[in-house]
């Protein structure tokens, strides 16, 4: 149970600010393609967490995101094959799906595959992912900005108004109602100085990475 999630967004944001960074490095090593890779399953895995605590409004990890695709070929994929790609997925057809955030949250935490990929100019411009469970049905294309969106809209702002409600589940032997436990259900989630996280995200893949305002925390 998270009871501060203050720290954890902290915690988020230098997931966010490492991954940035790592867009535009120069020159990457073995040890900052690792370091992104922490980066993104420490952040998935705050996320995920700040939602089983309901410290983020509900709604988020049910936004959706368009995803590319490409869809297996029925190949067994495993650890001694894994690197064979064009062997189990039809690369040269891609495909769309919507897929919710919680969904890429999961890819991310019990990802199979993890492969950056890069653009022309041979920046990271996204990641070739899957998970133990879907890699028996495709390979998805998630790309750095909806990862730089997910981190930052989560890490910079804080719940300030909620609404909680606690269902009625049923009645015992004498009538008497049984209620469950209180759920969040809804939540407005508020941002310093007018933060405009789409603007953001677009500066910081084009290189003026977004940087908080500093405090004690985040130095």
């Amino acid at each position: 149970m998270i009871n501060e999630s203050y720290y954890w967004k902290i915690e988020l944001y230098k997931s966010f600010i490492i991954l940035a960074k790592f867009r535009h490095l120069l020159r990457k090593s073995e040890q900052s393609f690792i370091k992104a890779e922490k980066a993104l399953m420490i952040g998935a895995y705050i996320i995920r967490k700040l939602d089983e605590a309901q410290k983020i409004p509900p709604d988020f990890l049910r936004r959706r995101e368009v995803l590319e695709f490409s869809i297996s070929k029925g190949t067994i994929v495993d650890h001694m094959n894994w690197h064979r790609i064009e062997t189990h997925y039809d690369l040269e057809t891609i495909r769309n799906a919507k897929k919710d955030w919680k969904f890429i949250i999961n890819q991310i935490i019990h990802s199979f595959y993890f492969i950056f990929s890069f653009d022309k100019f041979d920046k990271p411009e996204g990641i070739l992912i899957n998970s133990d469970k879907t890699k028996k049905e495709a390979l998805f294309f998630l790309p750095l900005a909806t990862i730089l969106t997910m981190f930052l809209t989560i890490s910079e702002g804080d719940i300030t108004s909620v609404d909680y409600y606690r269902q009625r589940i049923g009645s015992d032997s004498n009538g008497k109602h049984v209620f469950g436990e209180m759920k969040l259900t809804n939540a407005i989630y508020s941002y310093p100085n007018n933060l405009d996280i789409n603007k953001s995200i677009v500066g910081t893949m084009n290189g003026k990475i977004y940087l908080r305002p500093k405090d004690e925390y985040s130095k």
